[in-house]
Formats: structure tokens, sequence, C-alpha cells
């Protein structure tokens, strides 16, 4: 994997990372403030907008996990490896 390549995927984990954590605070945010009026005329009573929040932020969570998969690492990681034989040879 291409330095640029892992630098995307860095990237992309991040963004989705700390999207995942605005709309938990933003989610937070409007179910403390939902008693207030000028909130309380956006939320549904079916489903409420912090509901929506808290969807897009689990989806965000699970993008940054998905896209901090083991795979990469363990490609890196193989790549390193010496056989026992040749390091004890050298």
């Amino acid at each position: 994997m291409s330095s640029v390549s892992r630098n995307r995927n860095a990237l992309s984990c991040a963004a989705s990372y700390w999207t995942g954590v605005f709309l938990t605070v933003a989610c937070l945010a409007l179910i403390l403030a939902g008693n207030a009026e000028p909130v309380y005329r956006f939320e549904h009573t079916a489903f409420p907008l912090s509901w929506g929040l808290a969807g897009a932020a689990v989806l965000a969570f699970l993008a940054a996990e998905f896209l901090d998969s083991p795979e990469a690492d363990a490609e890196e990681s193989s790549e390193q490896l010496v056989p026992e034989w040749e390091s004890v040879e050298a």
C-alpha cells in the first residue's frame, strides 16, 4: 500500500471519527435543549431530530472503524517479517 493511499485512508478515518463526535455532541445538545420553544418546534413526535443525529453518528463511527481496518496493518507487517533461518544465519 502506497504512502499516499495510507494518508488518504487515515484522513478519511479521522474525518469520519470527528464527524461522529460532532453528531454525538449535537444529538446531546438537542436532547438537552428539547424543552426550549425554538428547538421544540423542529422536533417531530414520531421520529425526533436527535434520533436522526444519533443514527448518523453511529454510521460515522462505523465508517471510521471500517476505514481503520487491520488489513492494511497486516500487509505492512508481513512485508517486514524475516524467516527465522535467515535471521539466524545473519
